[in-house]
């Protein structure tokens, strides 16, 4: 057994040893976390025996790590970390030895056969496969019809990524392309796949660094572009990624979508995207230049907590079908909201903006805009407010009734009131009073 061999063997034994106690700290056996998970019981104890001729599909680990935390939840805390970044980092370590092993084989096809009788190998066998040739087989087995040999081509691209460092915009545009195709029904495999064309994206947008401060992720691909324009995507995690320019525009988001911490250094597009999930989180995000959430439907409660906007702040139109949550939001300029619908409760307590635009909105539950401030007054016009949830509008906003109204208009429907500036409120009584 050569040594890289056996450094693999010992790296997935490691690995499953570690799943393995967690599994036992959180007081599952080996059947009723199978069942959790929805494998084969078989496959679990494969796993913790280090039994797997190739990494596990992290899915399957975030489905470990979650029902041991979620099982474990009043059994105290672990010896070993349950954080799914954590989890990550680990997985990915395995899955970069692995296909340093698969890539052997290639490099001695294309050097030629040896003769063991002729002593050391000739200069010419050291020589490295070429980019084109490791990158056509890999592009090759992306419609293979298994889906654990495009799980593994998809890795490759990565690691040619990572070799070749001029290549790697043209990577991070095949591995878009992929997940821009619509995903096959029929195939039990494809989410899996998709998953693993994120990660491979997410761990190569990854600086892991605070602020400005170099990047410290080794992996890390700096000046992105990132094209997943009418894409299908399945639970993505780009927390802390950094994009040069992104385009989500009418992006399908299934699952939970996380953009926690992340930066968009260029413009950032996410017109008509549609969230599925019921978690979305842009927490502490960061837009430095204009970035678009016109016609967006969030299916989910939408996070924007804490975020920073460079430019503007376009949410024009959008459908927030949960509670919103825009609590420490910062926007440079102007931040745009016209049209907006709130179904859940919206909160902008300590949002900061330089102006901001409210029309023809619809406040369906409760708002909260305490501490909030804008360096000039925010317009709002004809939104409206309906129910009796508890709402706190900003300095200079009301709520006008009908019963404002004198009376006089009918078509105001019971529990609703146009939120209007102070000014116009006033103007609009002293009119109505003036009629009856």
């Amino acid at each position: 057994m050569n040594e890289g061999a056996a450094d693999w063997q010992e790296a997935v034994r490691r690995f499953g040893r570690l799943l393995g106690q967690l599994r036992i700290e959180a007081g599952l056996t080996v059947r009723e976390l199978a069942t959790a998970i929805g494998v084969a019981a078989a496959t679990v104890s494969k796993t913790e025996n280090g039994g797997h001729a190739r990494p596990q599909d992290f899915y399957v680990v975030k489905q470990w790590v979650m029902a041991c935390a979620q099982h474990a939840d009043e059994r105290g805390g672990f010896s070993i970390p349950v954080t799914l970044d954590w989890w990550r980092e680990k997985h990915g370590q395995l899955e970069r030895l692995h296909q340093k092993l698969s890539l052997q084989p290639l490099r001695s096809e294309i050097a030629g056969p040896t003769n063991p009788t002729t002593g050391p190998r000739q200069e010419h066998d050291s020589h490295p496969v070429p980019f084109e040739v490791l990158h056509q087989k890999a592009v090759d087995h992306l419609a293979d019809r298994s889906p654990h040999v495009r799980m593994a081509a998809l890795r490759t691209l990565g690691d040619l990524g990572d070799m070749y460092q001029e290549k790697r915009q043209r990577i991070v545009d095949e591995l878009c392309d992929y997940l821009r195709i619509p995903p096959d029904t029929s195939d039990a495999g494809e989410s899996q796949v998709r998953r693993t064309a994120q990660m491979v994206l997410a761990d190569r947008l990854r600086p892991k660094r605070g602020g400005d401060a170099p990047a410290t992720n080794s992996a890390f691909w700096p000046d992105m572009d990132v094209d997943l324009k009418r894409a299908y995507l399945c639970d993505v995690y780009f927390n802390g990624c950094e994009f040069r320019r992104a385009d989500f525009d009418e992006a399908q988001f299934e699952g939970t979508t996380h953009f926690d911490g992340a930066r968009f250094v260029g413009e950032a597009r996410f017109v008509g995207a549609v969230f599925l999930g019921y978690e979305v989180s842009f927490n502490r995000a960061r837009f430095e230049a204009i970035s678009w959430f016109r016609w967006v439907a969030f299916h989910g409660y939408a996070d924007f907590q804490g975020s920073y906007f460079g430019f503007n702040a376009e949410f024009s139109r959008s459908q927030f079908s949960e509670n919103a949550y825009f609590d420490h939001m910062t926007v440079r300029n102007c931040a745009w909201f016209t049209h907006a619908v709130f179904h859940g409760s919206v909160t902008f307590q300590r949002a900061r903006a330089e102006s901001a635009k409210f029309w023809l909105d619809s406040f369906r539950a409760g708002s909260d805009f305490r501490r909030a401030r804008f360096a000039s007054p925010p317009e709002v016009r004809d939104c409206e407010a309906v129910g009796h949830a508890e709402r706190h509008w900003p300095h200079n906003w009301v709520e006008l009734t009908a019963e404002d109204a004198c009376g006089f208009v009918e078509s105001w429907p019971m529990d609703w009131a146009a939120v209007v500036e102070k000014a116009h409120a006033e103007e609009i009584r002293a009119w109505w009073q003036s009629r009856s």
